[in-house]
């Protein structure tokens, strides 16, 4: 069998040569749902969606990252992928094929409950109950109807709008642009009014095996190369849990292993 480098595989999977950009939206969705997930912004974690669609007709920076945003906000406002600050606080985007398992491993908490427990801020609480009542809603809406003011205010709002999309509970749910700005402008919505109920119910249909076994799948196929301990770090598993999947799918031939210096790699794919 003729070996191909492992940089060969990465380049024609990340769409990192010139020649095999994207330029359509329907392209970013085949190039999010082969990889399952990738990051937004180039984060040296995973594929990178800026670094794969072509931008070399633009003039500047900012026409490029436009033209990023435009993108994943038309895989969004058509549920062809979903996005938020999730698995450590990345810029992910998420295919709808693997949305389900992700979300089975990683359900959508109760903001009141985890609000009563201390683990939610009283900003984020209040903004939760807003989205749920009025949204989606822009982020100078919420402001607005929370009659947030000063600039101390404001951070806390732009903080309580991380801290939401890291704990699942808020996601982008598209754009709206307007004439006397050349920005666009997100809108932000309670994750569980987001998703189909077609989602949820693929998500309550999958064992929690089933569903980190396509996870992991997925993940290691996406990065070309990496280790069990790279997967426990990237999905918070336990090492001994990632090993006994890994065991599993490499004995189905659903993945390989191949081992470097004392290393063991996985890969899914032709070496």
């Amino acid at each position: 069998m003729r070996r191909i480098s492992l940089k060969t595989i990465e380049k024609k999977r990340w769409l990192l040569d010139k020649n095999i950009k994207i330029f359509r939206v329907e392209e970013a969705r085949e190039f999010v749902e082969r990889l399952g997930l990738v990051s937004a912004l180039s984060n040296g974690v995973l594929p990178s969606l800026q670094r794969a669609i072509y931008t070399d007709d633009l003039r500047s920076r900012f026409e490029a990252d436009q033209r990023l945003w435009d993108f994943i906000h038309v895989l969004i406002n058509r549920k062809w992928a979903f996005y938020g600050r999730v698995l450590g606080g990345q810029n992910t985007v998420i295919s709808m094929k693997l949305l389900p398992s992700f979300l089975r491993v990683y359900p959508i908490p109760d903001y009141r409950k985890m609000h009563e427990k201390g683990m939610l801020s009283n900003m984020a609480r209040s903004v939760m109950d807003l989205l749920m009542k009025h949204g989606p809603l822009m982020t100078h809406e919420i402001r607005d109807r929370m009659g947030i003011g000063s600039q101390a205010k404001k951070r806390q709002s732009n903080q309580a709008l991380v801290e939401l999309q890291r704990k699942q509970l808020v996601c982008c749910a598209g754009k709206i642009a307007f004439n006397k700005y050349r920005w666009r402008f997100a809108l932000w919505s309670a994750t569980e009014q987001w998703l189909p109920e077609e989602t949820k119910v693929r998500a309550r249909m999958l064992s929690s095996d089933e569903a980190k076994r396509k996870l992991i799948e997925k993940y290691i196929y996406a990065m070309t190369k990496t280790t069990a301990k790279k997967i426990t770090q990237f999905f918070n598993m336990s090492l001994n849990e990632v090993n006994r999947i890994v065991c599993s799918m490499i004995d189905k031939e659903l993945v390989s292993s191949y081992n470097h210096k004392g290393e063991t790699y996985l890969f899914k794919g032709n070496l």
